[in-house]
């Protein structure tokens, strides 16, 4: 006689997010803990977050966009829950998993990025189930800034996947490594006048496939980091030199100093004179402060 089993939920945590963390945290709705039956399957049109699912033993699918696709130990599976969805065990080997329902304003987009609509399956490092086993305890002892720790966990979770998908589409760790030495390049030399060709050639690909990357791996286009980049730099010497505008526009790599205090104010929202004389303002305000005391 066949005998007839069930799923078992080991662990099972709801949460209701504050207003702030709403605003503000990437938050978790549900997570847990389960054995699945062999007949176990969730099928869904729509719900709300985005639920990861990290299979520790057995097997199991997720459809999504028509496609099936299969899960096997230490992969994690992203389903967004704004389309219909379903995901289920594998009868002759069911899965055990834990898993997030997670949300946040920028998750979407961030998915997006990641291609999960296309492939929402990761291959994954063992370090990524300690990130799903921190959630859960968290949500079982609510400690102090529990959701800000919980954001915390999602925020090295997401981190784990941008890597993990980055060396997946090279085939293997050796593009992801060809990537960071161009990012190396380009924190050093960020004076430099590179090109999209420059750049590519560093990285050994194509310049289409490079942007690709580049952009997949860290959620901004080359030009666009580096850029960022020269801004960070020039804040540091607005702050921690006399120098005039027109000598740190060359610094970091402006020709054009007035294109210079165009950029800086388009990415912070005042100019480079105002930048430094504000944050003259807030040190002599900090030495008032430890004088007074």
């Amino acid at each position: 006689m066949m005998i007839k089993t069930t799923t078992k939920f080991w662990q099972s945590y709801f949460h209701t997010p504050s207003e702030f963390a709403s605003r503000h945290f990437d938050f978790v709705l549900r997570a847990g803990h389960l054995t699945a039956a062999r007949d176990y399957r969730v099928e869904r049109r729509i719900c709300s977050g985005h639920d990861l699912l990290f299979c520790l033993r057995g097997h199991g699918t997720v459809v999504f966009g028509g496609s099936r696709f299969s899960v096997s130990p230490g992969q994690l599976a992203w389903i967004d829950g704004h389309h219909p969805h379903a995901h289920q065990a594998e009868p002759s080997d069911p899965w055990e998993l834990l898993w997030v329902r997670a949300d946040g304003l920028g998750l979407e987009d961030i998915g997006g990025m990641l291609g999960v609509h296309q492939n929402p399956v990761f291959n994954v490092s063992p370090t990524v189930e300690g990130v799903f086993r921190n959630i859960l305890t968290l949500l079982r002892d609510l400690p102090t800034a529990c959701e800000a720790k919980i954001h915390a966990e999602i925020a090295s979770l997401l981190a784990h996947l941008f890597e993990e998908r980055h060396a997946d589409e090279g085939g293997g760790p050796e593009m992801a490594l060809s990537l960071r030495a161009v990012v190396e390049q380009m924190g050093i030399y960020f004076y430099r006048n590179w090109s999209s060709a420059d750049l590519a050639s560093l990285a050994k690909m194509s310049v289409p496939n490079f942007f690709r990357s580049f952009r997949r791996s860290t959620g901004l286009s080359p030009l666009k980091w580096l850029r960022l980049r020269r801004i960070n730099e020039a804040k540091r010497r607005l702050v921690e030199s006399r120098d005039s505008m027109k000598q740190i526009a060359e610094q970091v790599g402006y020709s054009d100093q007035f294109y210079f205090s165009r950029d800086f104010h388009k990415h912070t929202g005042i100019s480079p004179s105002e930048f430094r004389l504000w944050c003259k303002y807030v040190r002599e305000a900090q030495q008032g402060q430890w004088r007074s005391k």
